[in-house]
């Protein structure tokens, strides 16, 4: 039986701001980390919280400001921060993905684009902070662009971080974020990751392997045709020359690709669940290609 996605509530695009006062759930406390994800959600999607997001930060009156203070602590500015991209491994960090189970202890990268649409700007005192949750990272606080770097308002900042997945199968929540130098959030982010185990039963490989290809618009057009062999795969995966160009969905059974130029290649179709590949191979040829 293929696996049915899991049915998760994906906390994502937890976009606090400075002026929110969001603070970070202990560990410690075993419901904090689903309260604070409610909470950021409804800063994020509350009607009534869209206003104070374009609101310069309230200043601190209880004290005048140390003329020793740093530039950035003593500057007037307002966070604000949108996520534009989000991906996992490359993939867009979206259902599909998020609920699918990977490997106990499998190394993968999360990556956000995120723009400075607030009137701060980051320096290279930002870091990526892990907060609660399960730990996905050796670091508690991690480097998130070079010395002497700057990203001003409207401009935008790629995060990558190295995570690995948990040891035992299960469902887990963990929470990062955008932090100052003086350690004030810039953004949370919710991170959801599921760790399966390899589905029982012989995995099949795909069956009667074959393309078809066509260059008559001008670029060399490659369609690969199979058939769904397996009863237990959690997808097909697809490389030439022994580079993965895609992971597609179950039953899956064809891809189209479009390479440089006329020449020979080789594809592999792999049927994989968490137990491994079933690869199948396919030398192509386009020799009536000019």
């Amino acid at each position: 039986m293929k696996p049915a996605p899991f049915a998760l509530l994906v906390w994502i695009l937890g976009a606090a701001l400075a002026a929110c006062n969001l603070t970070a759930p202990s560990p410690s406390d075993p419901g904090a980390l689903s309260t604070s994800a409610a909470k950021t959600v409804e800063a994020v999607l509350s009607p009534a919280a869209s206003p104070a997001a374009s609101q310069p930060a309230v200043p601190n009156t209880s004290a005048p400001p140390s003329p020793a203070a740093s530039p950035s602590a003593a500057q007037d500015c307002a966070e604000n921060t949108s996520i534009t991209s989000w991906t996992r491994d490359g993939i867009a960090y979206e259902h599909q993905e998020v609920d699918r189970p990977l490997a106990a202890g499998t190394a993968f990268i999360m990556s956000w684009v995120v723009q400075n649409s607030g009137t701060c700007v980051w320096n290279d005192g930002y870091r990526m902070v892990f907060r609660s949750g399960e730990r996905l990272t050796q670091a508690d606080s991690l480097p998130v662009m070079p010395v002497g770097y700057e990203v001003r308002p409207g401009e935008s900042l790629t995060i990558t971080v190295q995570m690995t997945a948990p040891s035992a199968p299960g469902e887990y929540e963990s929470s990062f974020s955008l932090a100052d130098a003086a350690g004030e959030n810039a953004l949370n982010v919710g991170v959801l990751t599921t760790v399966g185990t390899p589905s029982s039963g012989k995995l099949s490989a795909p069956g009667d392997l074959r393309y078809t290809y066509d260059c008559t618009t001008g670029v060399v057009d490659i369609t690969l045709i199979w058939l769904d062999k397996a009863a237990n795969e959690d997808g097909y995966r697809v490389y030439r020359d022994g580079v993965k160009l895609a992971d597609l969905p179950a039953a899956s059974t064809t891809y189209d690709d479009i390479v440089p130029a006329s020449g020979t290649y080789l594809y592999t179709v792999a049927s994989f669940n968490l137990g491994g590949e079933s690869p199948a191979n396919v030398q192509v040829q386009t020799s009536n290609c000019k």
